[in-house]
């Protein structure tokens, strides 16, 4: 399995939230190769830290709690963040994160953010299995629905930071037997500092790696898409991350 810090020289750099440095400086042609990309310093570290306590401090009391939340267990888990966050939409609204959908879903239409889920594997937990956040393709060159996640901790390869199989949004073959597969050989693991954004077709192939850390993986996932549509909460029975 390789890491994705091997792959950020050539990717877009940014230089920090706030200092709209990162736009000029954006290239997605990897999207349409590898179905992924990075979008570093979408938050500070700091912001980061303030944005997952908040959404951590959701699942604290039974009295807040909503339909779909999960207190307890292996990987925490709060719903509809956008209306329960102050500013959680104005994240995903960022130019950069807004591009990046575009490039996927196409640019002739604004395509607002339909859902945000926190998500926060314990250790000793994650290890899904592979699996595509949207029906498999019919056709070359779809996409349905775009994924981001939205590190709120360091991503690093032993804290259940996200897999993906580049190029896999191409493979409708390999879309429909993904619980089924052993691509390890071809995984790429999502690695990058707090407040990074990782962007990526909702066919691609992934999954949330063991968390081996001592210490929760916080993030917000987000998604997209041409017709209505929750987010996966992953492949039935796997342990979720």
């Amino acid at each position: 399995m390789r890491h994705s810090a091997d792959f950020l020289p050539w990717r877009a750099i940014g230089t920090g939230a706030g200092q709209n440095s990162t736009m000029g400086r954006l290239d997605f042609s990897d999207l349409e190769r590898d179905g992924w990309t990075a979008i570093p310093g979408l938050l500070t570290a700091g912001e980061a830290e303030v944005l997952a306590r908040q959404c951590a401090e959701l699942l604290t009391t039974v009295d807040a709690e909503r339909q779909g939340d999960k207190r307890v267990g292996g990987t925490r888990r709060a719903c509809d963040v956008l209306h329960r966050v102050r500013d959680a939409g104005a994240l995903f609204d960022a130019p950069e994160i807004t591009a990046a959908v575009a490039s996927l879903l196409g640019p002739d239409t604004a395509w607002p953010v339909r859902d945000v889920a926190f998500r926060c594997p314990q250790p000793g937990f994650g290890n899904q299995a592979l699996h595509a956040d949207e029906m498999a393709i019919e056709h070359a060159g779809e996409c349905w629905a775009v994924t981001a996640i939205v590190a709120l901790c360091d991503f690093a390869p032993d804290n259940g930071a996200t897999a993906v199989v580049p190029g896999s949004h191409h493979r409708p073959d390999l879309q429909r037997r993904a619980g089924r597969l052993d691509l390890g050989r071809d995984e790429v693991t999502l690695c990058g500092k707090a407040g990074t954004a990782f962007v990526f077709s909702a066919h691609l192939l992934h999954r949330g790696t063991l968390n081996r850390s001592d210490h929760p993986r916080p993030a917000l996932q987000a998604q997209w898409g041409r017709r209505p549509r929750h987010l996966t909460p992953g492949p039935p029975g796997a342990q979720r991350g």
